[in-house]
């Protein structure tokens, strides 16, 4: 992964962290990443959201006040 940056999520589908992942660059200007960990023959695996250390708490608590 890239250096600095942290895991803020994971899910299933993706669709979800990517409507995090622009909801963070829009309102609070975050750079966010979703990464695509999925094996498709078999669907293992997950997508993850990253952003980068300086801006995890920052994110963490935008997230909780976008799912409220």
């Amino acid at each position: 992964m890239i250096q600095d940056w942290t895991l803020l999520g994971s899910s299933q589908q993706g669709i979800d962290l990517e409507i995090q992942k622009s909801m963070l660059i829009e309102r609070y200007e975050i750079p966010a990443v979703v990464i695509n960990k999925k094996i498709s023959p078999y669907d293992l695996g997950v997508f993850e959201l990253y952003v980068h250390q300086d801006n995890f708490e920052k994110a963490k608590l935008a997230i909780i006040e976008f799912k409220n």
